[in-house]
């Protein structure tokens, strides 16, 4: 049976809920609801779906939703995966299958890239892992999934990478880009438009 939220006569804040299935987001947005001011709602779920896919994870959020929350009008949902492994073919199901209120958060080719935009601006094309290579230029004792000791510096440069993530996005778009849910648009995150939402709470 799902957990209604009630209240008396209290306007309901609207819920937000994160879902991955990657330790590296999980702690980093653990982290970020730590440090929120105000009573903000907001929740951390991982996945324990058998496949790394959008499709398993989408039906995994939705199938959690369902039993565990209530269908409040304002609420969202977000879905943060990599692009490491993913395929475009499950990228485009998992964008028609999931409902409006949800939306998939990607980082091509993975999770540290965002961490890497919040100390430079950078637009050519990353293999897997090399973010992390880049990031320990900046951040030389950082391991994955371990955030919580680079936290208070990812705080400080949050809106330089919020303003990179912007810039890079305008980039793909100049160069003709439509889908930027794609395997080929590397490197690339919309996690900045999360961050953001739940800043702007």
């Amino acid at each position: 049976m799902a957990r209604v939220r009630t209240s008396k006569n209290i306007p309901l804040k609207p819920l937000v809920v994160i879902f991955s299935d990657g330790r590296t987001e999980l702690n980093y947005f653990s982290c970020k609801k730590s440090d929120l001011k105000g009573k903000r709602n907001v929740r951390i779920e991982p996945v324990f779906a058998n496949e790394k896919k959008a499709t398993e994870m989408v039906k995994y959020a939705k199938d959690y939703i369902r039993n565990n929350y209530g269908n409040e009008p304002n609420d969202r949902y977000f879905c943060v995966m990599d692009m490491d492994r993913a395929a475009d073919a499950d990228i485009k199901t998992a964008l028609k299958q999931k409902p409006k209120k949800m939306d998939l958060i990607i980082s091509n080719p993975d999770f540290e890239f965002w961490f890497l935009l919040h100390y430079e601006y950078h637009q050519g094309s990353l293999q897997n892992r090399e973010p992390i290579e880049k990031l320990r230029e900046y951040e030389r004792g950082y391991e994955k999934p371990d955030v919580e000791h680079i936290y208070p510096s990812l705080k400080g440069k949050e809106m330089d990478a919020i303003s990179h993530a912007e810039r890079l996005r305008q980039f793909h778009q100049n160069e003709g880009i439509d889908d930027l849910n794609s395997v080929s648009v590397n490197p690339y995150t919309n996690v900045d438009e999360l961050v953001s939402y739940i800043n702007s709470m």
